[in-house]
């Protein structure tokens, strides 16, 4: 039996918040190199302003909304079901199964044309303004992109199998994964939290952790809450 009295993520990061903020004042009192001192009035009035924008702005937050809806819509079509089956080599597909993904892989290879197209094609639409794909529109918002191609691979998927039928099947596929696990929305949150006042705090600067370290850190956390939120619920 699972250990359920594992203290959660979400409370974890709020722990964590409050160790930043004791280090913080440990460290302004001691003059550390480059700490400020997140308890202090200043920093009180700077958290108040800038809580909503640090947390709408956050990229994790963003990507998570996407992820969601496009991989929620993928599991909830029952496509992520028949891949599985395919690959742990289980009972055999139905026809409709098997039709199913041929019209999602012709679906699949049309978007892919299309994406390549517009990226390496003559036209010189949403490319940069050097006309090169690096650093342009569909270079910057490839993860997008890809979500929203799984996203309508799926959805032909459950029109195709008879699942999906109207628009609100395809809305409760795309919430899916908000409603399967809630609670990563709450420990994201706290995460992200605590990322914005430990860099707000110095404290990365006098450890010697740089931009790159802090980047990888802060998705480290990301991902690790949200392998945590799975593994509790499956």
């Amino acid at each position: 039996m699972r250990n359920r009295n594992i203290i959660h993520p979400a409370t974890v990061f709020f722990l964590l918040w409050w160790l930043v903020a004791l280090l913080s004042w440990i460290g302004s009192v001691y003059a550390w190199d480059g700490v400020r001192n997140i308890i202090s009035t200043e920093a009180l009035r700077w958290f108040l302003r800038y809580t909503e924008e640090n947390l709408m702005s956050s990229p994790a937050l963003y990507f998570t909304i996407i992820f969601f809806m496009s991989f929620g819509l993928f599991v909830h079509s029952g496509m992520s079901d028949v891949f599985l089956r395919i690959f742990k080599r289980e009972r055999k597909l139905s026809g409709k199964e098997k039709k199913s993904l041929v019209a999602s892989a012709i679906v699949a290879i049309m978007y892919f044309v299309l994406y390549s197209l517009l990226a390496w094609g003559p036209w010189n639409i949403v490319r940069g303004v050097t006309g090169r794909y690096v650093d342009s529109p569909l270079h910057d918002g490839a993860l997008c992109i890809l979500s929203i191609g799984v996203g309508i691979t799926s959805m032909v998927y459950g029109y195709s199998s008879d699942r999906y039928r109207n628009d609100t099947d395809i809305v409760n596929g795309m919430s899916y994964l908000f409603s399967r696990f809630p609670s990563y929305l709450v420990s994201l949150f706290f995460v992200i939290q605590f990322m914005v006042v430990f860099s707000y705090s110095g404290l990365p600067v006098c450890m010697g952790i740089n931009d790159v370290i802090l980047d990888f850190i802060y998705w480290g956390c990301c991902i690790a809450t949200l392998l945590w939120v799975y593994y509790k619920h499956t």
